[in-house]
């Protein structure tokens, strides 16, 4: 009888592998699919890190923030600390810029990491920038965090409406 138990959790570990092993358990982003071939977006997904830098600075600038600091967390990520001057509504912004390789994508992780930075240095809002697209697990660890992620389509969008360059 003890030999019939662990055959049977050697075989329900055995099937769990092979199921986590055959499955993908994340669904992404539909705009992933529909966006591949669009020239604009693979100029922005394949933006070297000062240029991603430049794009994000040009913007929140454009959006009357002044950068207050800026670093490179790595080779891939950028944390930029921005200041709103107005009065009444005016505060800090945390805005972390991904540069994501292609066929990856921006995971909760790193979602849940900026919403706890936002909380935690008490900014107004943090802005997720990515040249890359959001697993579709990210949309429930925004919800009620003072957030807004930007996509690489949805980044071409903003920089389109306000006139704002990019690299071709």
């Amino acid at each position: 009888m003890l030999e019939l138990i662990i055959f049977a959790l050697f075989l329900g570990f055995v099937t769990i592998f092979l199921v986590k092993k055959t499955t993908s358990n994340i669904a992404l982003e539909k705009d992933a699919e529909t966006t591949r071939d669009d020239r604009d977006i693979q100029a922005l997904r394949q933006m070297t890190p000062g240029a991603f830098e430049s794009v994000i600075k040009g913007l929140l600038e454009d959006m009357d923030l002044r950068i207050v600091h800026s670093t490179w967390v790595n080779d891939e990520e950028i944390d930029i600390l921005a200041h709103n001057p107005a009065p009444v509504i005016g505060g800090d912004y945390i805005v972390h810029g991904i540069l994501v390789p292609e066929d990856s994508f921006v995971d909760s992780i790193r979602v849940i990491g900026l919403s706890d930075t936002v909380r935690a240095e008490r900014s107004l809002k943090g802005i997720l920038i990515s040249t890359g697209y959001f697993t579709e697990e990210v949309n429930k660890y925004t919800e009620g965090a003072p957030m807004e992620l930007i996509n690489v389509s949805r980044l071409r969008e903003i920089l389109r409406q306000r006139g704002l360059p990019w690299p071709a």
